[in-house]
């Protein structure tokens, strides 16, 4: 559990997350380092003067201080990211937070995390997907991981909480409050089986600008990321964007064309930034969480009869491989490229073919 230190270090001004792991090289605690002498400060952060009084000064522990007080009578922990409880997936972020903030009772290392994300103006169809995923993912141990916000959010965390699947939200604020204060008691029952977690100290309002800041939490937690429904501008493609950036899959849940709330899963796809969800099968075999389920014997797949002639050209390539990289198809079939991008689309539309991680295909059985 993080030290006055640790949480003082945080939230020194210009030091963010690389130039901490930098300095953490040099010194050996976080204490160490407020021990050091000017002159030595000077030589790290030169002609930064703000930057060097903060340190010598020690100006940010009477506000330490008294997070570590909220914290103990709130019963809160602080994990510092040299500390061993610390989350490995956030590690493998450039950016991760240098201390966050814990509230809850479960490990934040599971086995497997996944990521829910959506629009705040859920519909029936985007409500119905959600839970439908969720309750088939139960069996495989996940933690659902998402952001308490109206709509997808917390449809994600009361139905994981129905599924007694542990649950968690990254919040955009401290812990002294909830926003939306409508879901403060979805938080105060999600503390029982996962928790509430933050890089925000108390007093922290729920600014914009926070939030995407809490978005690259989401995608750093998580093996994976799911949109169920977005529209084209929206934090949803942020969090899809930034896990595509830490090398996280990316799945959306396709809708019909022209529905505002589902253009930015349509796009995600087209635009092969995600995977298509047909049904959650599709997340568990991308993801490879079926390994210890005993394999059945796939049939040889039956080529459909409606296909138009580019498209029978290319299903005829797929199959004769188990997986083929789409730069290879295109060697093979000599069709223009974007005529390639479209009926490649289609036949993954159609739940012919299936695209996997870096742009492989493979049939459908």
């Amino acid at each position: 559990m993080a030290s006055i230190y640790d949480i003082a270090f945080a939230n020194i001004h210009g030091i963010g997350p690389i130039m901490a792991k930098e300095i953490m090289q040099i010194y050996s605690s976080a204490e160490e380092f407020f021990n050091e002498s000017r002159s030595n400060l000077e030589k790290i952060f030169k002609t930064r003067t703000k930057t060097i009084n903060e340190i010598v000064n020690k100006t940010m522990f009477e506000k330490a201080e008294k997070e570590i007080e909220f914290m103990e009578k709130y019963k809160i922990e602080c994990l510092f990211f040299k500390d061993e409880k610390y989350p490995k997936r956030l590690l493998e972020l450039p950016d991760n937070p240098i201390c966050f903030y814990f509230q809850g009772n479960q490990d934040l290392n599971m086995n497997r995390m996944i990521g829910i994300v959506g629009t705040r103006n859920a519909t029936d169809y985007g409500k119905e997907q959600t839970e439908k995923i969720i309750g088939e993912l139960k069996e495989y141990n996940v933690g659902i991981v998402s952001g308490l916000a109206y709509g997808i959010d917390a449809i994600s965390h009361r139905q994981s909480i129905k599924e007694d699947i542990p649950t968690f939200a990254v919040l955009g604020h401290g812990l002294d409050m909830i926003y939306p204060k409508e879901n403060h008691d979805l938080a105060l029952e999600m503390t029982k089986n996962g928790g509430l977690i933050t890089e925000f100290m108390t007093g922290t309002k729920p600014e914009k600008y926070n939030f995407p800041k809490r978005n690259r939490i989401i995608a750093g937690l998580c093996d994976c990321i799911i949109v169920i429904e977005a529209a084209k501008k929206s934090g949803s493609l942020v969090t899809a964007d930034l896990s595509n950036q830490y090398d996280r899959e990316v799945f959306a849940l396709p809708g019909r064309v022209g529905d505002v709330y589902s253009e930015g899963c349509n796009y995600l796809i087209s635009s092969q930034r995600a995977n298509i969800i047909h049904a959650t099968k599709d997340i568990i075999e991308i993801m490879n969480w079926d390994t210890n389920t005993p394999k059945v014997a796939k049939k040889e797949p039956k080529k459909p009869t409606h296909l138009s002639k580019d498209e029978s050209i290319i299903y005829d390539i797929i199959a004769q491989k188990e997986e083929i990289h789409i730069d290879d198809i295109s060697l093979d079939c000599a069709i223009n490229p974007s005529v390639l991008a479209s009926c490649l689309l289609n036949l993954e539309l159609e739940g012919i073919i299936r695209c996997l991680p870096k742009k492989t295909y493979k049939i459908c059985y």
